[in-house]
């Protein structure tokens, strides 16, 4: 019997990743900013990179035929436990991941960019903060989820092992991100969405976990900067970060005693048929 071919290298991740930014930078965002005229709003540019990267993943299927849409994707069941662990992972990495780019900031200053991000945030009333919430913190994970640790990890997983996996996603979605003075805070939040895609073989409690995180992000910017300066209190942060990692080793022993997360985990090991493609 042939050999399957292998479904993804860890060039070919790097190819898809660059790409999809390409047509999200060159095509995407001119043609939503040509059309509305607000292409420094949020909910203009992640709906922008809902349509790439959507239309990425629906490109990344039809190459690989004769996988499911759920095994393709690791739209897996896990246990309800999991994915509520992995939300508050999210929530309490915030404070160490805010904690450093503010300390990078004071190193690299660059003010301008740091108010523009927080004037984004900020609603111009209660339909655009409905919809900030529902982009930032729902829409945006998903899509970004389902392209990195979805498409991307699950392909490269069935050739490489997983913390090499975990490092090439999570190294591409840092990167993706233009600015150096967020790639050490954001790769943190890639390491820890990583752990827990390898860890239970499923998108699920990595979507949760950067839902709570971006939904950190926004509920921090609509509290104010006195809550902000308290939530970045020494005190806080450490707790934050004690918090964090115990929750993160408490999900991944989770997932090791789930048959669920463990039938989900060998799916990612099983060859793709022999017509996929990278």
């Amino acid at each position: 019997m042939q050999r399957a071919r292998p479904d993804l290298t860890h060039f070919g991740v790097v190819a898809w990743v660059l790409g999809v930014t390409f047509v999200l930078g060159a095509v995407g965002q001119p043609l939503l900013f040509l059309a509305s005229g607000a292409v420094n709003d949020l909910v203009v540019l992640v709906g922008a990179e809902a349509v790439v990267y959507l239309a990425g993943c629906a490109l990344f299927s039809l190459r690989r035929p004769g996988r499911s849409f759920e095994d393709l994707f690791a739209l897996r069941r896990v246990p309800v436990g999991l994915v509520v662990v992995a939300f508050l992972v999210g929530v309490f990495a915030h404070a160490p991941a805010d904690k450093l780019g503010d300390l990078i900031l004071k190193f690299f200053p660059s003010k301008e960019s740091s108010d523009a991000l927080a004037a984004q945030l900020v609603p111009h009333g209660p339909v655009h903060a409905v919809l900030l919430a529902l982009f930032i913190a729902g829409v945006g994970p998903f899509v970004e989820e389902l392209f990195f640790r979805g498409a991307l990890y699950t392909g490269l997983r069935t050739t490489a092992g997983a913390a090499s996996s975990v490092v090439t996603t999570g190294l591409m979605f840092t990167l993706i991100h233009f600015q150096p003075r967020e790639w050490l805070p954001i790769f943190l939040l890639a390491t820890c969405l990583g752990i827990v895609r390898a860890s239970s073989g499923s998108l699920w409690p990595g979507v949760a976990l950067h839902a709570a995180f971006n939904g950190s992000s926004l509920a921090l910017a609509w509290l104010g900067p006195s809550v902000e300066a308290r939530w970045l209190s020494p005190s806080v942060v450490a707790a934050s970060s004690a918090g964090a990692l115990v929750l993160l080793a408490l999900s991944v022993r989770l997932a090791q005693k789930s048959e669920l997360a463990e039938r989900a985990r060998a799916l990612d090991e099983a060859e793709p048929s022999s017509g996929a493609t990278p």
